[in-house]
């Protein structure tokens, strides 16, 4: 008679998965933890060398000592190898395996302190041998890093490139016919560029780019040129790198999204944006005199736009532009338009610029301190009282109103939508600066108002 208190023997069922599926499940952990599941059994000993993804971080293997004696940086583990003794040592275990049929694809590199460029070019010219498509290289030299030029000799495969760090140096080859052919994804942050055309010469050894992100801290050329005939995203992030440049020229024709941060200078040449889908638009504030021009220059060759989010800080100086004269957005149907206090002023030219807006979200950041005006009420009731916009009477069909919180002016705004809006089928309320009884009260409001469409239901969050 069997014991009734003894346990059933489980069934491994895991380990019994085939080798590609068991790859696929390591190849989510870092290489790190894919070599520890070598210690659960024969059959995981060798397994993650099939892993086609390499992953290294430097700070996963600084030693985590209860002690209080101060520890060398590049000492890790209890036996005192370097980083560099570990990276080497997983290649070479990776590389006995020459039966391998997971080429490795992936291959990831983030080393903080006490970095060989030897070494970081010796495992890249390594992973690139196996017909790599992703490389991701974070290095924080001491020193400045020179990325070995001769990489742009054999990179053929690779199909996305993240270069950062905080002393990397870029020296691109003169002739295009060097280069990557393959890829289609380039981000690079705080890189620093040789010559005043260097950057030029590395996006024009990437003929089939797609998608560019750029942080830029440390260009100090006068002009940078984004020339790319096949992109489709660019993410542009020029964030404390104010007038470090005097001319950004765009040309990039496909292009379907554009995200901006930063700050903007008077010299900005988009191009042909025809293709443009989606921009998202966050400024620096900046006090020198004409700031809310040169914003208005920039927003205006944007006129082709789908779907347009304008931050606070724009929205802010827009109101101080010595002329508003953007032209027609015809193409434009969802606005997202940010303001830190109340700022009505812009809100209403785009609504008449913007015919066929269905889709509009209205966020009021709270700051604390402004309390909004007689002035800013009467702009409300001029822009619905003497000629409401189109796309509201017409177009809209969904609008949301962030940070609302319950005064008599907003309640004015929001019941001139719902009177005025005759296609309109959701109203959203949110706000998280009020209190219950306060939201109750608001509620209560909003759905005693009239409404131009039977079918509009609202909603507060």
């Amino acid at each position: 008679m069997a014991n009734s208190n003894s346990k059933p023997t489980g069934v491994d069922r895991i380990s019994n998965l085939p080798d590609s599926l068991l790859c696929h499940i390591l190849s989510f952990l870092t290489t790190k933890e894919a070599v520890v599941t070598s210690i659960l059994s024969n059959r995981w000993k060798t397994l993650w060398t099939l892993v086609p993804k390499l992953d290294f971080d430097s700070h996963q293997f600084e030693e985590t000592s209860s002690s209080d004696e101060e520890q060398s940086p590049n000492q890790f583990n209890r036996y005192g190898f370097t980083f560099a003794h570990i990276v080497s040592r997983v290649w070479a275990l990776r590389n006995r395996n020459r039966n391998n049929a997971n080429p490795l694809k992936q291959f990831r590199l983030y080393w903080h302190s006490d970095s060989d460029p030897i070494q970081v070019e010796t495992w890249v010219h390594a992973a690139l041998s196996h017909g790599l498509e992703e490389l991701e290289l974070h290095i924080c030299f001491p020193e400045l890093f020179n990325f070995p030029t001769a990489l742009f000799n054999y990179a053929k495969t690779l199909v996305v490139l993240n270069l950062m760090g905080n002393n990397v140096f870029v020296n691109p080859p003169s002739s295009a016919l060097l280069g990557f052919p393959s890829l289609k994804t380039l981000h690079l942050e705080n890189v620093w560029y040789a010559k005043p055309d260097s950057f030029s010469r590395f996006l024009s050894c990437c003929p089939v780019l797609q998608n560019l992100s750029l942080n830029l801290q440390t260009y100090t050329y006068d002009v940078l040129k984004i020339i790319v005939p096949t992109l489709k995203r660019l993410h542009l992030d020029f964030n404390n790198s104010a007038y470090q440049y005097n001319k950004l020229e765009i040309n990039a024709p496909p292009l379907e999204y554009l995200c901006f941060r930063g700050y903007v200078i008077e010299h900005v040449l988009l191009g042909n944006l025809s293709n443009l889908v989606e921009a998202n638009i966050e400024v620096d504030y900046d006090e020198i005199k004409d700031y809310g021009n040169m914003i208005m220059d920039f927003i205006k060759q944007l006129s082709n736009v789908k779907s347009l989010h304008l931050d606070s800080v724009l929205t802010q100086f827009l109101c101080k532009a010595t002329k508003f004269d953007l032209p027609m957005f015809h193409n434009l149907a969802f606005l997202n338009f940010h303001v830190n206090a109340c700022l009505w002023h812009v809100l209403p030219h785009l609504l008449h610029l913007a015919p066929n807006l269905a889709v509009l979200i209205f966020e009021k950041e709270y700051t604390g301190f402004y309390a909004c005006d007689e002035e800013d009420t009467s702009i409300i009731e001029r822009m619905f009282n003497e000629d409401v916009p189109i796309c509201i009477s017409s177009h809209l069909k969904t609008f949301h109103f962030i940070g609302f919180q319950g005064l008599t002016y907003e309640l004015k705004f929001v019941g001139h939508i719902l009177k005025t809006a005759r296609f309109l089928k959701t109203m959203t309320v949110s706000s998280a600066s009020i209190d219950s009884e306060e939201q109750f009260r608001a509620l209560k409001e909003l759905l005693m108002l009239p409404r131009e469409s039977r079918t509009c239901q609202i909603a507060f969050n």
